[in-house]
């Protein structure tokens, strides 16, 4: 008898979070979509990260909530997200569901 799945499923990105390795990042994304309705992303505080992670991301919580299914990391933005995320900009920027998503802040929406 097969086990049922756990609420959440937690994904555990690769080492290279770069454009280089975008389209991996993208295709776990996509399958974690398509197989679960619930994701927590574990980003590797040492990978090296560039705003490829962040768009993909930012796409991913687009697409998941689209489909009524939830997206979050595992922990706050480490200090290599947060430092792109800063360099872009988009701390300045960020309502209360990105403060949630990204650095854990707030209630849940």
């Amino acid at each position: 008898m097969p086990f049922p799945e756990p609420a959440i499923h937690h994904l555990a990105l690769p080492d290279n979070l770069t454009v280089r390795g975008a389209a991996e990042v993208k295709d776990l994304l996509l399958r974690s979509l398509k197989d679960h309705a619930a994701t927590e992303v574990d980003v590797p505080d040492y990978a090296p990260v560039d705003l490829s992670l962040v768009q993909i991301l930012e796409a991913a919580r687009i697409s998941f909530a689209e489909e009524g299914k939830l997206l979050s990391l595992a922990r706050p933005a480490g200090a290599s997200v947060l430092a792109v995320l800063e360099r872009a900009g988009i701390t300045n920027s960020m309502n209360a569901s990105d403060k949630h998503f990204w650095l854990h802040q707030g209630e849940t929406q």
